[in-house]
């Protein structure tokens, strides 16, 4: 059985404050007030507003269910003694990377217009850390810490 202990573990993800239950209730608070309008719009002569209210829901519906399928989503770093293990779990792909601790490098990089990213790589390979988790301060904060962590 092998042993590893880690030195310094850092994990972004979304901030997902809505339960599951809680979107469900909701929902269904969106969906008795939409629905009432729209049978007071519709009583008054103008029915073409029910299937509108309709579309809404659908659109409220489609947003949560993408939110929620993000939900597990996360960007990590693990530092053990001589190297660097940096993960990225999405729907679409998970990366698992590793890197010599020794020769890893930490850059704060612009990648568009007011928007930077952090990258974390060495030899000609490179990831981008928290790319939809973190916001301006917090990358500059983390590019300090990790800067700091990785040079002891």
């Amino acid at each position: 059985m092998a042993l590893l202990v880690t030195d310094y573990k850092i994990i972004a993800q979304p901030n997902n404050s809505l339960s599951p239950r809680g979107v469900v209730k909701l929902m269904a608070v969106l969906a008795t007030i939409n629905l009432l309008v729209g049978l007071g719009f519709t009583l008054a002569g103008a029915w073409l507003v029910m299937p509108f209210a309709g579309l809404e829901l659908l659109a409220f519906a489609y947003a949560f269910y993408y939110v929620h399928s993000r939900a597990s989503d996360y960007d990590s770093i693990e530092i053990f003694e001589d190297k660097v293990v940096i993960e990225s779990k999405s729907p679409r792909a998970s990366i698992r990377q590793e890197f010599q601790r020794y020769w890893i490098h930490v850059i704060l990089r612009e990648v568009a217009r007011g928007r930077t990213g952090i990258f974390i790589g060495s030899h000609g390979k490179e990831l981008e850390f928290g790319r939809s988790f973190l916001d301006e301060e917090q990358r500059v904060f983390l590019v300090r810490a990790l800067k700091e962590k990785l040079k002891n």
